[in-house]
């Protein structure tokens, strides 16, 4: 292995440092010269393709809402997230950290962009709470989500609601998203319980399916009802369904049996075993 030469390899090393500073600032005129600094230095860089493709992108982003180019339509906006996914975020690689910060202020414009033209939430790649999302901007995901028509029964923007205030750290509004988005969206359940990265989550949803491993996420509420794991109780526009009715039962049971049982009590169990037998086995095992 060759020994590093900090006198042979600084100038490149400096060449490269000066292209990333200027790329991160989105001056075109300085990362254009910077390139071809960088050129003349190095010839050889691997990185060059990627930082040619950086520069040409940089010269022509519109960094103000007033500049010509700015993204004015939906077509224009969906063209500008399809070019940052396909080819600046590969290339972006090239500049580590600083490299991700420039493709989150490229998902901020976007996201004020979509708010501008007004891109609804059925568009959701080019949605501003999804584009907030990727921007790391929490407060602006939920801002956006917030203000989505019948958000209650809409599992994508349970998704947004869910991550933006766990990143805010409203963790009890966070869990009704998560619990939510389980009747929602069932199939894509355990990939939102990685992409939320909470581990209290991850370990009840393990839970969950140690217990109760054949019924599907719609049930997850219910459980987290018996194991008091909800936060605020939610009674209103829940979706139709076993595991919604399941859940409801739970936590009305949850609240008479602390009284007692009564005519109510064993009235309710007779419906949750109905809803389903493996539930309430695991229910009455646990009383």
């Amino acid at each position: 292995m060759r020994q590093l030469d900090i006198f042979a390899d600084s100038l490149p090393v400096q060449r490269v440092n000066e292209l990333i500073a200027a790329l991160s600032s989105f001056d075109g005129a300085a990362s254009r010269q910077a390139m071809q600094s960088l050129i003349s230095a190095d010839p050889a860089n691997t990185g060059l393709p990627h930082f040619q493709v950086l520069c040409d992108f940089v010269d022509n982003w519109p960094t103000d809402c007033d500049a010509l180019g700015w993204p004015r339509t939906p077509t224009a906006v969906a063209n500008a997230v399809q070019l940052i996914r396909e080819q600046i975020i590969p290339a972006a690689a090239s500049m580590g950290n600083a490299g991700m910060t420039l493709v989150r202020k490229c998902w901020s414009d976007l996201a004020r962009a979509s708010e501008a033209v007004g891109i609804g939430s059925d568009h959701t790649d080019c949605f501003a709470a999804e584009l907030y999302l990727r921007a790391q901007q929490s407060s602006d995901v939920v801002r956006t989500a917030q203000g989505t028509p019948g958000a209650a029964m809409r599992a994508a923007v349970q998704r947004w609601l869910g991550l933006g205030y766990y990143r805010c750290g409203k963790t009890e509004q966070a869990r009704s998203a998560v619990l939510r988005y389980a009747w929602l969206a069932p199939q894509r359940f355990s990939i939102f319980v990685d992409e939320m990265g909470d581990a209290a989550l991850s370990r009840d949803w393990r839970n969950f399916q140690a217990d109760l491993g054949d019924l599907d996420a719609t049930w997850f509420p219910a459980w987290c009802a018996h194991e008091k794991k909800v936060g605020a109780i939610m009674l209103d526009n829940l979706p139709h369904g076993e595991g919604s009715l399941a859940y409801r039962l739970v936590a009305g049971l949850v609240k008479r049996e602390r009284n007692g049982l009564c005519a109510a009590v064993y009235e309710d169990r007779a419906r949750l075993k109905r809803l389903g037998e493996s539930f309430f086995d695991f229910y009455m095992r646990h009383r």
